[in-house]
């Protein structure tokens, strides 16, 4: 992958018409061969559910990353502040691996292990491919058609809005795929697993969907300033994106989970077929806009058919999904309507104290809402939620 990246780092770069990107793009493909000596032991930090190894795993190279960002950030003031940060936390990445998972890689060939490596893997590697043309198609498709200062646009809304949903995603998939793993065998507590992991998932993601895009105006406004006014459509819809994101995505684990990647696959391949099919057609005429709807409905459209798929891997009705998602928008509603009530009625104009209020006073009503399913709707949430802390602290 590194040889490959130094090779096409002239051709990408006349691509986007950035000359400045090709030693950017030489330094990044030594990180990449870098990131290959990584100690495959980390792995199972998620495999036996050693999440306090992982969390540090994790934890101490961003810290790196961030610090060393932020200062060359201050004295360079370009863009090579992102790469050394990058650079420093793949050292620290290679070097905590082999402090906290103290294993020596060594070759050994198994054939009967490869053969069944394989046969997963090549379903695995296949969705890979997918999701990083799903994933960065659109970024690669603006920057080439509206150029690089739209693309600057698209990515700031693109991580506003996806950040809190997509970060969910990535905890739950990490901690679901080996717990599936295990009961595979057990059709109701992997039935029952999976509905809880819906359940939380749609719980926190859909209200953090529908305050991003209530409160984005105001947010672009106060933190970032009027030259990025025209972010904010785009952020709107990419919000509603991220929501239908992170639903979608608690099934791939599952798939994975007892054995059968082959569908993740094609659920990711009908998703980029109709990203394909949706994005030139749509941002020629909206310009970013066009593309966050393509970038939306490309999920949308697939939700239906990964929910049909679920109901028959853990063999339940479609109401029992379908609820679990319904009553978070009914709350989330509800909490979209009172803030807009509270906005017009108390101030036209918010600053940052008004902004924070807005938030708090958005918690609260969601969080009445879901009390009423709770008392009235057999919802269950706080029960689950209850059960899940006290895991966390017994753990």
């Amino acid at each position: 992958l590194s040889f490959i990246l130094i090779l096409i780092a002239p051709y990408a770069a006349s691509f986007f018409n950035t000359k400045a990107a090709i030693p950017i793009l030489y330094v990044l493909a030594i990180s990449t061969f870098l990131g290959g000596f990584i100690n495959i032991r980390v792995v199972y930090f998620r495999k036996e559910l050693e999440f306090h190894k992982q969390f540090i795993y994790v934890f101490i190279p961003t810290l790196f990353d961030i610090g060393v960002s932020i200062t060359a950030a201050i004295i360079l003031r370009n863009a090579w502040a992102l790469v050394f940060g990058w650079i420093v936390r793949i050292f620290v990445v290679v070097i905590l691996s082999y402090i906290m998972a103290p294993y020596k890689p060594h070759f050994r060939l198994n054939k009967e292990e490869s053969v069944s490596l394989l046969n997963f893997g090549k379903w695995i590697f296949g969705s890979s491919i997918l999701v990083f043309f799903i994933t960065h198609g659109d970024d690669i498709f603006v920057g080439k058609l509206l150029g690089t200062a739209m693309l600057g646009f698209y990515q700031m809304a693109y991580r506003i809005s996806n950040l809190p949903a997509t970060e969910i995603t990535h905890v739950i998939s990490q901690v679901t795929f080996p717990a599936y793993s295990k009961l595979q065998d057990k059709s109701s507590q992997l039935r029952s697993g999976y509905l809880k992991t819906l359940q939380i998932t749609a719980f926190i993601s859909i209200p953090i969907a529908g305050a991003i895009s209530f409160l984005a105006p105001d947010f672009v406004r106060i933190f970032l300033g009027k030259k990025w006014v025209p972010i904010i459509p785009t952020l709107q819809i990419l919000a509603i994106w991220g929501m239908v994101y992170s639903i979608l995505e608690t099934a791939f684990p599952l798939f994975n989970g007892i054995g059968l990647p082959k569908i993740t696959t094609h659920f990711n391949f009908a998703k980029l077929a109709l990203l394909t099919v949706f994005i030139y057609p749509l941002t020629i005429k909206w310009g970013i806009i066009g593309t966050s709807l393509a970038v939306l409905m490309s999920s949308l459209l697939v939700i239906p058919f990964v929910f049909y798929k679920v109901t028959k891997v853990i063999q339940c009705g479609i109401w029992s999904l379908v609820k679990l998602v319904f009553l978070p928008l009914i709350g989330t509603s509800v909490m979209v309507g009172g803030l807009s009530l509270l906005k017009y009625l108390i101030i036209n104009f918010v600053n940052l104290t008004f902004f924070i209020v807005l938030i708090f006073a958005g918690v609260l009503i969601y969080w009445g809402m879901m009390h009423l399913f709770d008392c009235f709707g057999n919802y269950g949430i706080k029960l689950l939620i209850k059960k899940q802390l006290s895991l966390l602290i017994g753990g």
